[in-house]
Order: structure tokens, then sequence, then C-alpha cells
């Protein structure tokens, strides 16, 4: 159980089957007063007490409940000892402030860490590589992973990009046979604002030209500048970079604007596209069919002010391929005459796998606080539209949808309670389908919700979806900075995280674009009518790396740290290249019949001092190379003068797990 944010009359309970998952969720009315600090007790005789501190008087009261549920009656509230919460014990975090103490049973405890505990790395796979006898510094570079494995402390597990020392490599392949120590850096996706004043974000990869682009909706003033509707979702922009973490830099280019007219035919259309502009909302490119489309919400007509989003529509490109990786998206010429796809009119968005042998397209949309998903029409250069019926698979159903009963901090100074469902955003990986979706209005109360099946079930069955019955990404999770490592410029407390899409990075984990706004709205201060609306410019995108908990459960609220421990972010590979033969040695002339043998060189290298060993000399060694013999100690090369020759051979490659 708990209160409504410390700031109404009302609690929430819960119930719970299973230890872990908690739902049908209740809410009852105490009568009076702010509630804080809750507890419900259970009464000799039947029935429930539940106590708990008005902040309105400072004083504790108490009352009987009939029932567990909105149909219970509440006897008249009476004084009684203000609830103090807290636990004894070490170990608390320094924010859990509002804590209790409740005895569980060892199974409990488990299901209970298990599901709400949360992720940290904890290690670090070994890596441990062969090379053959004369392998070169490419061959060496080649043993070494691309990536090394972070385990978590749930037993799930992430692969991650390392960048090895390469000095070291060059170093261990000069030196030949031995085993080396070769360190490497564990590389992560920066946690930052990667465009100012652009909401609704739509990330993806393009294999026509093997660019990352970035769309959302576009803001005519930065997000520090002033409120303004008329210059707000007039314009689609769009950037591009070869890496992902390239797309905070890359400079965006308009590809369509409306205002100016339709390319070629500004007689006809001076101030619209095809008789379509601003509002132009939510954004996504897809391919579909064979061909690349805008799917926009766009309104019919030209309006400055006063508009909305009359139809979703589809935009296609009607370049070809080699345009494409020519920067044809770039070029409004390219994009031809908006088609109307009928059932929602803004935040659509496609999804598409493999059914049967044959690819199946799903449009998925918003409609009256509703999530709507129908299959869509496929076949090479068809147009996608919808075929067949919608089915609703989601509907509001938790009190985090509703603007002020969203998990914030305290405060609740702005917005007002409204049901909000929309921006659903559908993804495959690992096995699971996963939909992601908006609630809570536009404001610091904005959050994300997810619902989960599997990667075969019908996904037009609302049975087909699990809920997860808490907000999955929130303003609880971001206002102190916690997601903001690598951010420089902008402010790195945010509220109101929403609107997101997904792309599958270069090494396969997901990472996550969703928008978020300054904490707090600096706009209160300079507009408090306008802050935190629709027309309030400080909506950015960020990008947050993405785990999958060992239950198959996104997790969207890793820091840096939880992801890749600071001890963590060095690893080290121990690499081994094979020593060649034993020489023959050439005999030199001695004028007699008989050759007189020569001096024998050893095939062991002669190391480079490891760090340690310099540093107790006081040397100084930069990127210092360890290397031991086949026993484990320090290898030596008598040189002789001979030319040994070292055939080439095969690498082979093995992990082994650290223990």
């Amino acid at each position: 159980m708990a209160s409504q944010n410390d700031s109404t009359s009302r609690i929430y309970v819960w119930r719970s089957t299973d230890d872990r998952t908690f739902d049908d969720q209740q809410v009852i009315d105490l009568g009076g007063g702010i509630v804080s600090a809750p507890r419900i007790v259970v009464e000799p005789g039947g029935g429930y007490r539940v106590l708990w501190t008005d902040l309105g008087s400072g004083e504790g009261r108490s009352a009987a409940l009939s029932a567990l549920d909105a149909s219970a009656t509440v006897t008249s509230p009476t004084l009684a000892d203000v609830r103090r919460l807290g636990a004894d014990g070490t170990g608390l975090p320094a924010w859990a402030s509002d804590v209790t103490a409740v005895p569980l049973t060892a199974p409990q405890y488990s299901a209970f860490v298990d599901e709400y505990v949360d992720l940290q790395n904890t290690g670090v796979d070994a890596v441990a590589v062969e090379a053959a006898t004369g392998a070169t510094v490419g061959d060496v570079r080649g043993a070494l992973p691309g990536t090394v494995t972070m385990t978590y402390n749930d037993g799930s597990t992430k692969a991650l990009p390392v960048e090895w020392d390469a000095a070291q490599i060059a170093e261990a392949a000069g030196r030949g046979g031995g085993t080396y120590e070769i360190t490497g850096t564990v590389q992560q996706h920066a946690q930052r604002m990667v465009s100012d004043a652009r909401a609704d974000p739509h990330v993806f990869f393009n294999p026509d030209d093997g660019y990352y682009y970035l769309t959302g909706s576009h803001y005519g003033e930065p997000s520090n500048g002033r409120i303004d509707e008329a210059s707000s979702y007039r314009k689609i922009g769009l950037k591009r970079a070869t890496t992902l973490d390239g797309l905070a830099d890359a400079p965006e280019q308009i590809v369509i604007d409306p205002d100016n007219g339709t390319v070629g035919r500004e007689a006809q259309y001076p101030n619209t596209f095809f008789g379509w502009g601003g509002f132009i909302w939510a954004q996504e490119f897809h391919r579909i069919n064979g061909r690349w489309w805008i799917v926009a919400g766009m309104n019919r007509g030209f309006a400055q002010t006063g508009g909305w989003c009359d139809n979703t529509v589809l935009i296609p490109y009607t370049g070809d391929t080699a345009s494409i990786a020519a920067g044809g998206f770039f070029d409004e010429s390219n994009w031809g005459e908006p088609v109307v796809l009928d059932g929602a009119a803004f935040d659509v968005t496609y999804f598409e796998r493999e059914e049967n042998g044959a690819t199946q397209g799903y449009w998925v949309m918003p409609n009256g606080n509703r999530i709507l998903v129908g299959k869509a029409r496929g076949g090479d250069g068809v147009v996608p539209l919808l075929d067949g019926q919608l089915s609703t698979v989601y509907t509001t159903s938790q009190p985090w949808e509703r603007g002020k009963q969203a998990p914030t901090p305290t405060d609740t100074d702005e917005g007002a309670d409204q049901a909000v469902v929309e921006a659903p955003y559908m993804i495959e990986h690992g096995g699971r389908v996963y939909l992601t979706y908006s609630g809570g209005t536009v404001d610091k109360y904005y959050a994300l919700g997810l619902l989960t099946a599997k990667a075969d079930a019908p996904l037009t069955d609302p049975a087909s979806w699990a809920q997860t019955p808490f907000p999955v990404l929130d303003t609880n999770d971001t206002f102190e900075g916690r997601l903001a490592a690598d951010e420089t410029k902008a402010t790195k407390e945010t509220a109101g995280t929403g609107h997101d899409s997904f792309v599958v990075d270069a090494t396969g984990n997901l990472l996550l674009a969703y928008h978020a706004r300054p904490y707090p709205d600096p706009h209160t201060a300079t507009d408090p009518a306008g802050a935190g609306g629709l027309f309030d410019p400080d909506r950015n995108t960020w990008f947050q790396s993405v785990n999958v908990r060992a239950d198959g459960r996104l997790d969207l609220t890793l820091s840096k740290d939880q992801e890749v421990a600071p001890e963590n972010r060095t690893v080290v590979a121990r690499v081994t290249i094979a020593a060649g033969p034993t020489p023959t040695p050439t005999p030199e002339p001695t004028g007699s019949a008989s050759p007189t043998p020569g001096p024998t060189a050893s095939a062991s290298p002669t190391p480079s001092a490891s760090p340690a060993a310099a540093a107790g000399r006081g040397e100084t060694r930069s990127g210092a190379l360890a290397a031991t013999g086949s026993d484990g100690a320090p290898a030596a090369l008598a040189l002789t003068g001979l030319v040994a020759l070292i055939a080439g051979g095969l690498i082979r490659a093995r992990r082994r797990r650290a223990s």
C-alpha cells in the first residue's frame, strides 16, 4: 500500500499472489486531510485498521476499514500516534528515508530481490586467446574479441564493445612466442542530450546507406527560448551519422517544410506540402514493402495557429536506393504525395516480423486512451494501408497514467489529473516483443509503460500482452541527474520521460531514445501558464542504454556505473602466442668434411617489464606489456645473431569465464 504522492486523502492498495507482482490496484479515500505514511493492520475481531499521519495537521490518524478495495466503508478518523517510518540496520541507501521493515520468508525475499532490486554490474568474464607462431599485429588484434561479457547481480549478462591497447598488441606481436596481458577499455554509449527542442524522437538504422538517423517533433525555438505556438511542429528535420553517439553532434537538416510550399508545385501548394501542413507530430521513418515512408500526424491545409493533427499520413520516398546513399532523404523533392492512414491522427508506429515464411507488418496506434494493433497490407510496392480491423490490446488501467498520480517528486504544482495512453513503440528482441507507451500528462508526469509478449504470440490479441505494473522510466529516475553522466552543456536534472523509440546498436544491444524536460521547468518562472505544455520547447531528446534482466524485462534505468562498475571498465586479456621451433644452426666452413655445429638460440621472447616491476625500479613506462614463459616465469632470449624463421599459423581464440 502507499499514499497518493503524500498529496491527497487517498491510498493505494495492491495484491500479490506470487510475492513479486502486485496488481488489482484499489483506491480508497480516507475522507479528508493529506495522507502520509499509511499502514494497514488486521483487526483481531475482523476487518482492518489504517493508521497514517495527516500532513495538514501533523497529527496521527486512525480509521477502521471494512474491506481492502474501493467498496470499503471508512469510519471517521480519530486521533492516533504520529506514524514514524523507518528501519533499523546497515546497508540502507541514503535516499531511503520513508521505509518500513517487513518480515519476509526466504522464498519471499528471493522473489522480491529478483523483481525489484536495482540491476548492478558485478563482474566481467575473463578473456584468454591464442595466436599461432609468427602472429602479426593484425593476427593478434583479430584474435582478441570485439566485446566482453559483463555479468549482473540477477544472473543476466550483456556484451559490450572493448577497445584493446594498440601499443601492447604491437609489442606482443613483435616479441613473438609467450603469454602477454593486453588491457582493454569497455565502451559505453554516452548518457547525454542528443537533440535540443526535439520531442517524440525516432532513431533508426538505414541499411541502404549504413547510417543511423534521428528525427523528432520540431520546435522553432530552442529549449530555453520562448513558448511560441506559431513556430512549433511545422517542419520535419533529420540527422544522420555513422555511429549512434555521433548523432549528438550531427547537424540537423530539414527534410520537409510545408510553410515554403511544395517543391516544384509552389503555385498549387504555396504554403503546404501537397495540401498538408503543421501541426506535424511524432514522425517516424520506416522501410515497408520495399519503399521508405515517413509516417506522421499532419494538419490538413495551412494553419499558423489553432491547427491540429487531422490524420496520420504516409509520405513515400520516390528516389532509388543509390540516391539514399547520396543523402537523398534530405532532398524534399524525393518525397511524394501523402496517403491517409486510417485509425489515428498521430503517434502511429510500425512493426514487422516473419510469419509463416513471409514478412507481416503491423500498425500500432493510440486512440481514445487505448492502444490499437492491426495488420498492414503487404507485397512489394504495395501501399501499406490497414488490412482488416484494428484490435484494442490495452487501455488505461494504471494510476500513474493520470497526471498527478504519476510517481514524481513530492511537489504537485503542475498539471491536472488526465488519463493519457499514447505514443506506442514496438520492437522484437531476444525472443520477446516489447510494446512501450507513454502515460500521464505531457509535463513532468509523463512516463513510460511496458507490455511484453512472446515473439510468436498473436499481436492483435490482448491476452498475448503482459503488463509491467509500474512505469519503467519516470521522473523519479531522472530528476536528480542520475542518467546524465556525460552531459556537459544542458541541465542534467530532467522530468517527464516519455515518447520513446528503440534501435539495435552495432553490438546487438538496445538503445532507447526518449524526450524529457529540464527539472524544474525553467518556463515556470517566465511563462507559468504555458510551462510544461505542448508548446513549451524544452522537450529534448536523450539516449539511454538498455539492459535485459534475467526474467526478460527491459531495464531502462541503469546509470553508467550500474551498467559497468568503475572497477570493471578496464579489462585484461591473456594472449598466448605459440613459440616457434628451435632453429637448426647453419654450420660455418672449417675446411673439414665434418661441420662444427654453432650455438643454439632460445625461442623464448625477451619480456617487457611489467608496469609493477617498472614502478618498483622508479621507471615510468607507458602501456608496458607483461610477458611470461610457458612456466609462468619471465621469458628470456639469448641473442646469437642468427635469424630464426618462424612459420605462420592459424589463430585460435577462447574465452575463460572468471570465477
